[in-house]
């Protein structure tokens, strides 16, 4: 019965330290989501995203939505690029949680 117990108790400490632990995970990640459109305000998809320092890259989907997940320890930049338009490149600390990025035609 002692032996019960203290595998309860020891599998008690085990998954609350699990749980402080995924709090600290997603404390340190940002969330950054939005829609690349033109000047017109049409969506641009399937527009590159790129992470320059990491050298990850993502693509918006078809209605020009995108969705990053990065870590605060740095200031990534955010460069955006497709056919037929000038690339813009963001910093995410000037980006809040959901941001429409618009860019300009050649």
């Amino acid at each position: 019965m002692k032996r019960t117990i203290y595998i309860l108790i020891l599998l008690g400490f085990s998954l609350a330290n699990y749980g402080g632990n995924a709090d600290k995970e997603t404390s340190r990640k940002k969330h950054v989501s939005g829609k690349i459109t033109d000047s017109y305000g049409e969506t641009i998809p399937g527009a590159k995203i790129v992470l320059p320092e990491t050298g990850e890259t993502f693509f918006a989907d078809m209605d020009g939505n995108f969705k990053l997940s990065l870590s605060t320890d740095k200031d990534y930049s955010i460069s955006i690029q497709t056919l037929g338009f000038e690339p813009l490149e963001v910093k995410a600390s000037q980006l809040s949680a959901f941001k429409d990025l618009c860019l300009k035609s050649l």
